[in-house]
């Protein structure tokens, strides 16, 4: 019976006077799936290119090497091309989410990945701009045909754009979820008070909420709203600083009878002095 070839234990690779960095590549080109898990950690580029080449290379070795944040982008580039492993959605998703890979490969990926994957691209940590405005896009466009289950959830998970996107209607319990999300900012809120589309239910809901409806910049985008209740803004006027009220009275905006208690309040105080 032959003698069965010795195989080079992986963890020998470190070890002072071990041959050269060629065998190195060798082993990692040739060894089996046990011995392959330490080196997915190395740091030598051509070891891991050397990996990849490996026939016994495959999803579960991907979805390793992609959970490291310091993988080159030269090993990410030749991971996506190779098209059996890459065809792992997991991997899809690992691809798109890694802070080094490449921007065209990345963008790639995102016409394969679910609803709420793309979802998770857009809050991911690292992740490209352009990646997260492209996810963005592709969840934009499915909005009108998702349930009313599936726009509640995207209101309450999703990142501000597209919470702020499903800020429409009357549907209390999306217009809830989306003022209730933590991803939400003034910045992205205000300009909602603007759209031609914003309803009364919105603007109600705004200004009852516990936390936007105390903002200050908040409520004077509320006061100029036409569909803000007289009774909530009656309970934001004696907040105002002075050069606000005084701008309020002037605006167009507001409606007559909050301008007409501004006009009172400030004629009142000129005829004191």
């Amino acid at each position: 019976m032959a003698a069965r070839e010795t195989e080079t234990p992986p963890n020998e690779l470190n070890r002072p006077g071990h041959s050269t960095a060629a065998e190195a590549v060798r082993i990692a080109s040739e060894c089996g799936i046990a011995e392959m898990a330490p080196l997915l950690y190395a740091t030598d580029t051509d070891v891991l290119q050397a990996l990849l080449a490996n026939p016994h290379f495959g999803e579960r070795e991907a979805l390793l090497l992609l959970n490291r944040r310091d993988l080159p982008s030269s090993v990410i580039q030749e991971l996506a091309s190779q098209r059996t492993v890459v065809n792992n959605y997991a991997v899809k998703l690992a691809l798109t989410k890694h802070p080094k890979t490449p921007l065209r490969t990345a963008l790639e990926q995102l016409k394969f990945l679910y609803l709420f994957d793309l979802v998770s691209v857009c809050l991911q940590t690292g992740v490209r701009a352009e990646v997260k405005r492209a996810s963005e896009e592709l969840i934009l466009a499915q909005v009108p045909k998702l349930a009313i289950g599936q726009r509640i959830t995207l209101a309450k998970r999703g990142s501000a754009r597209l919470a702020a996107s499903l800020l429409k209607g009357e549907n209390i319990q999306i217009i809830q979820a989306v003022l209730d999300n933590p991803y939400l900012t003034e910045a992205v809120l205000l300009p909602v008070l603007n759209r031609p589309d914003c309803s009364a239910k919105i603007v109600e809901s705004i200004a009852a909420h516990p936390k936007w409806g105390l903002r200050y910049d908040i409520r004077l985008a509320l006061l100029r709203h036409s569909s803000l209740p007289i009774v909530r803004a009656l309970a934001i006027l004696p907040e105002l600083r002075p050069q606000d009220a005084q701008a309020m009275a002037q605006d167009p905006r507001v409606i007559p009878q909050v301008r007409n208690y501004f006009l009172n309040r400030l004629n009142g105080s000129k005829s004191e002095a």
